[in-house]
């Protein structure tokens, strides 16, 4: 997956005021340091962390015990993937959050399930921001806010447009509420249906 963005004025990478990272942009030991610190700890919660060829336009799965990313998508993708996949998986293995799968699973009415849709994709992304902070990473809220921001619009594009991926850089928002970290419950690993990212 390719970045291409249009920005103008204070946005732009490299002018004076444009503080935060923007998506797209963080540097590479950034990258680095954030791979290097959450695989660490995923594999310290129980989830095996492997790269595998993924048929497109499927970028990362999971299935309660492992998280599979596609080698072929960048390094920035990778880190969001595995932080948002993370957050799925501890979703659907934590016993204290089956009850919230059912409405997932069961609600056909479009706008009630995109709503149901929205909280599950926050929680996962609050559950992977409680996983960078607790591996000392705190420095990247907005980063990761505009990321989690992004990904929900591409995804929502993608439900109300009849399945139709979107273009990625026409998702991209910046600006964005942080997202608050939410604490990781304990975890009973079981494999679950492998679900993707995309």
């Amino acid at each position: 997956m390719r970045f291409r963005m249009n920005l103008r004025g204070s946005k732009m990478v490299g002018v004076s005021g444009a503080s935060e990272p923007l998506v797209g942009h963080l540097a590479t030991d950034e990258l680095v340091e954030l791979w290097e610190r959450a695989t660490s700890r995923i594999v310290k919660h129980g989830f095996a962390i492997e790269f595998g060829p993924l048929e497109p336009p499927k970028t990362g799965t999971f299935d309660g015990r492992r998280i599979v990313i596609d080698p072929d998508v960048g390094l920035e993708m990778q880190c969001f993937i595995l932080l948002h996949l993370f957050g799925h998986s501890v979703q659907w293995v934590a016993p204290s959050l089956e009850h919230k799968l059912d409405a997932l699973q069961s609600t056909s009415q479009k706008e009630r399930f995109l709503e149901v849709l929205h909280d599950y994709e926050f929680e996962a992304a609050q559950f992977g921001l409680r996983l960078l902070h607790d591996v000392g990473i705190t420095h990247l809220d907005s980063w990761y806010s505009d990321f989690v921001a992004t990904d929900w619009r591409y995804v929502e594009r993608y439900y109300r447009e009849d399945k139709k991926i979107p273009p990625w850089d026409e998702c991209v928002v910046t600006g964005q509420p942080v997202v608050h970290p939410l604490a990781i419950p304990p975890l009973k690993h079981r494999e679950v249906q492998v679900r993707f990212a995309f």
